[in-house]
């Protein structure tokens, strides 16, 4: 049994687009409003792209970047936090939350893209080059 666990967290994390796609479909569906089933698509989407985007860079390069990963959305989150805090009177916690982590789905997605199209790229260069 731990072994399908395993191996459905495995396929869901290497594929986060496809995770996306049939969260998108089912909560637009659920729903019944596609802007409200999008932002929980990527609300549970960002989960998986997390751990996506170091694994994926460590697949091309080699380099173990999780660590540094985890410090950088850190230092993001703080930054978001202290220009909120800096711009608004009152700190609101969970629309400030909200906004942290649907940022963080998009460059996560951005970078995740980048990091595939670079890596195919790259997987072509090397096979080609022989």
């Amino acid at each position: 049994m731990s072994e399908v666990l395993y191996a459905s967290a495995g396929f869901l994390i290497s594929f986060p687009p496809l995770l996306f796609m049939m969260l998108f479909t089912l909560f637009t569906r659920m729903l019944k409003d596609p802007a409200r089933g999008l932002s929980r698509a990527a609300d549970v989407t960002t989960v998986f792209l997390l751990p996506a985007v170091p694994i994926v860079f460590r697949s091309i390069t080699g380099i173990h970047a999780g660590f540094p990963f985890a410090m950088a959305v850190t230092l993001f989150a703080l930054a978001m936090t202290w220009r909120e805090r800096e711009t608004r009177r009152e700190l609101e916690i969970l629309p400030l939350l909200r906004k942290i982590w649907r940022l963080l789905f998009l460059l996560c997605s951005v970078l995740y893209m980048v990091l595939l199209i670079s890596g195919a790229g790259i997987a072509v260069w090397t096979y080609t080059a022989r």
